[in-house]
């Protein structure tokens, strides 16, 4: 068995402690203090019903007859007519009327694969769709940046240079020899396995596989008391979180916070909602507002809000910036169980104080004849929407985000200074 396979089977939530210095070292002390918060959309999302084309509202009626939100009830955003929010995005809305919040239309990668395993190994490893990597793009940089952490251990580094936020880790943190982050449970904090010394004597291939797990533990092991003493730590939360359990994305992000907060020095962290794979029932058949697809909105634009509440309360507003991403899209055209099918190009939501507001990319278009495998073109390639962001938020250099992505770079400045 693989170690990923491993890891995913067993649930571990302690991944490898690989340690280097901080992820901004190469940028200077300007940048020390910034955070880049990811935040998966499990399934492929559906960009159509999420940030709506108003002036090509009525193309949509005719493809998606069973599915499109009402006019009347579209959020209207501030200084934009030819773009809506669904409805159940108010906090989403607010954000983005403030200046607070961007889109970036069209995103995605050539040749799309629509396997959800498949292409979501594409986004997170930054692969082409005819490459097979084995590691994971944020892992490539930073073992590029700071060589040394793919052989050996920082002792003196008590704080992770990446968190996924979860029961289970994240490829997009997968280095050449282990993982380069830890998991930590909204819930229960990091619990480390304790390790067994026994069987460690012999040299099959068994027992190297056990040593090399034992060893992931004991490093790992490191972590476990500074993050749990941070979770533990009292903190100034937002009063608009919901109680704990009703939306996980925000129990996620309110742990980001917490470790924010208590002074952690984690640049990176990665979040997740589930639950996006809507083939059918998308909507609720006698109220298109309503359903899968709206309360899973409705959880995605809670979450953030809260978050950002929380991170306004702790005085951290100008150090994040949060990245939305799924998979794929879904195609143009409804299909006939109130639902989408897997497509190509999506949105993706760029928050945080720094941002340049706005929409990014021209509408979809709908062509006049829309059939079931009709799909949205792409107008960016999600390797130089991510590599424009390492470059102008974590200061990453341009030409190591070209290496990492194999792919030279179209810049995208989306974020100011």
């Amino acid at each position: 068995m693989q170690r990923r396979e491993f890891i995913r089977n067993v649930g571990l939530t302690a991944l490898s402690p690989f340690i280097l210095d901080s992820l901004l070292g190469c940028a200077g002390n300007s940048n020390s203090q910034r955070v880049l918060v990811l935040i998966q959309l499990v399934g492929g999302n559906d960009g159509l019903n999420m940030l709506i084309p108003l002036d090509n509202y009525k193309a949509i009626t005719q493809v998606r007859p069973n599915l499109y939100i009402p006019e009347n009830k579209i959020l209207q955003l501030s200084g934009n007519e030819l773009n809506g929010l669904h409805p159940s995005m108010d906090g989403i809305k607010e954000m983005f009327d403030d200046g607070l919040l961007s889109f970036i239309q069209g995103v995605g990668y050539e040749n799309p694969d629509y396997s959800h395993f498949r292409s979501t190994d594409i986004w997170l490893t930054g692969s082409s769709s005819s490459q097979i990597l084995k590691t994971g793009w944020m892992a490539r940089y930073l073992e590029n940046k700071e060589p040394h952490v793919a052989s050996s251990v920082r002792v003196d580094e008590l704080h992770p240079p990446a968190i996924k936020i979860g029961e289970m880790g994240t490829f997009l943190f997968q280095g050449t020899r282990s993982d380069l982050g830890v998991v930590v449970d909204p819930y229960v904090g990091l619990n480390v396995p304790d390790v067994d010394k026994a069987h460690l004597n012999s040299n099959t291939y068994s027992s190297e596989k056990i040593k090399s797990i034992r060893e992931i533990l004991l490093k790992t092991k490191r972590y476990e008391k500074v993050i749990n003493d941070a979770l533990q730590l009292k903190s100034v939360n937002s009063g608009l979180y919901p109680e704990k359990g009703v939306n996980p994305l925000a129990d996620q992000l309110k742990t980001v916070a917490q470790l924010m907060h208590a002074g952690l020095q984690t640049s990176v962290f990665m979040v997740e909602l589930k639950g996006f794979d809507t083939h059918d029932s998308q909507v609720d058949s006698n109220d298109t507002t309503k359903g899968t697809h709206a309360n899973l909105l409705n959880m995605l634009s809670q979450a953030i809000t809260c978050f950002w509440d929380d991170l306004r309360l702790i005085g951290r507003e100008d150090d994040v910036l949060g990245v939305t991403f799924s998979e794929f899209g879904r195609r143009i055209m409804s299909n006939a169980s109130y639902g989408t099918d897997h497509g190509s190009a999506q949105p993706i939501l760029v928050f945080g104080k720094n941002v340049k507001p706005g929409i990014w990319g021209n509408n979809p278009i709908i062509p006049d004849h829309v059939t079931l495998e009709d799909n949205l073109s792409v107008q960016y390639d999600f390797r130089n929407v991510f590599s424009s962001v390492m470059v102008d938020w974590l200061g990453a250099e341009r030409n190591a985000m070209q290496d990492v992505f194999n792919v030279k770079e179209s810049q995208i400045q989306i974020i100011n200074g």
